[in-house]
């Protein structure tokens, strides 16, 4: 079962995709891609995102059965904000 969820964000979005990218690579896992479009996965979570204006579209589309998905939602929020 996978799930989507929006992030908003302000501003040009290359320097957020490096800070999200940094993040992640902190927290053991990886973003590749670019503003437009890319995959993400790390602790046995795996999705892809879009951007469309000033929003980040997130699909996740694997992750571990005991994580909840308010978890996982608000890790990768952290990430793209």
């Amino acid at each position: 079962m996978s799930k989507s969820f929006s992030v908003n964000f302000i501003g040009d979005p290359a320097p957020l995709f490096e800070r999200a990218r940094k993040a992640a690579s902190d927290n053991g896992a990886q973003i590749t891609g670019d503003t437009n479009k890319g995959s993400f996965s790390g602790r046995g979570v795996e999705g892809s995102y879009t951007v469309s204006g000033n929003t980040v579209n997130i699909t996740v589309d694997k992750k571990p059965m005991i994580i909840p998905w308010s978890l996982v939602e608000s890790q990768l929020k952290q990430f793209f904000q």
